[in-house]
């Protein structure tokens, strides 16, 4: 089901997103909303990225039987 919102935006701003959506042959709100659309999955994307990260860093065997430090980390 899909809803209905109302949106402001400076006018130069509005002109500029016609102008893409006209260029991409969509409405303004298609365009829109696939923009919307990509950025919460970019969002998702990167949530779960950092959730596996974490996971794995939880998981990993530790140096020495202890974790790293800086200076560890950045031997030269």
């Amino acid at each position: 089901m899909t809803k209905n919102i109302t949106l402001r935006m400076d006018e130069q701003l509005l002109k500029d997103v016609k102008h893409i959506a006209v260029e991409k042959d969509m409405s303004v709100s298609a365009w829109i909303i696939q923009a919307v659309e990509k950025a919460t999955k970019k969002d998702v994307g990167y949530e779960e990225a950092k959730a596996f990260a974490l996971k794995a860093m939880e998981e990993a065997p530790k140096y020495s039987g202890k974790p790293f430090n800086r200076d560890e980390l950045h031997e030269r």
